[in-house]
């Protein structure tokens, strides 16, 4: 099993997993450490009395695959007012740490799906996502768009991005994976799902990556919860207006 951290007005994802074994480890709010868990120091200090926090633990099988999101069909994960908050494309040296001050200020996790390259160039700041008590699963090694790869392409960026993560990340990488542009031909996420990894599409789209005002970014998150009332909302680590808009959208 793994495991998704789920807040009240916003829900995120916060387990660390090898792969292979599916032992999971979770990481609740410095007010409600879960036994056996160490909080961050770093979040210690943090006065969690008014902050989004994380309100549930939501349990994902990933045994034979799984998807998530409004492209496929729907599973009982989120209730209403639920969401996961998730961000595509890092690590980057400065923004995914800003997005990570945020988070901790609001004493809540997200998912990360980081790039295999990204991840070997900046290994500091992926183990820092991870030692913080946030989820990293993986997103290709080159961010390349699979649906004009062939298998053998696909299977490379997949498995390239699962060993560096593997080999940079203390706790090993989550079996969670996001197609780059969303495109996940069926060959590519049958492949996923005999490798028991499960598959994270979308159901909010900030548009960082075609806006980059951080009021834009924020309108475009709350108008699209205003239409679905729950889900699992993208962003990208990559962008330092996202950085920027992150702790105004949280608060």
């Amino acid at each position: 099993m793994k495991k998704l951290l789920l807040a009240a007005a916003l829900m995120l994802a916060a387990a660390t997993a090898r792969a292979e074994d599916n032992v999971v480890k979770v990481n609740a709010p410095p007010e409600s450490a879960v036994a056996g868990e160490t909080a961050p120091a770093k979040a210690s200090t943090i006065d969690c009395a008014d902050t989004l926090g994380v309100s549930r633990v939501a349990e994902v099988d990933t045994a034979g695959g799984g998807e998530y999101g409004e492209q496929y069909p729907p599973k009982p994960l989120l209730e209403k007012g639920e969401v996961v908050l998730t961000f595509d494309d890092g690590p980057h040296p400065e923004f995914t740490r800003q997005i990570l001050d945020a988070l901790a200020a609001q004493c809540t996790k997200a998912t990360f799906f980081h790039v295999g390259r990204m991840l070997k160039e900046f290994p500091d700041v992926a183990r820092q996502v991870q030692a913080e008590g946030h989820t990293v699963g993986t997103h290709t090694h080159t961010h390349r768009n699979l649906g004009g790869a062939s298998m053998g392409q696909a299977e490379q960026q997949i498995e390239s991005a699962i060993n560096i993560a593997e080999a940079t990340l203390p706790n090993g990488v989550a079996p969670f994976f996001r197609f780059p542009y969303l495109s996940d031909p069926q060959r590519v996420r049958d492949y996923l799902a005999k490798r028991n990894i499960a598959v994270f599409g979308i159901d909010v789209d900030s548009f960082d990556w075609r806006w980059r005002k951080p009021e834009k970014v924020m309108h475009n998150v709350l108008s699209g919860l205003d239409k679905t009332g729950r889900g699992i909302i993208l962003f990208h680590d990559i962008h330092g207006s996202t950085a920027k808009a992150i702790p105004a959208l949280l608060a």
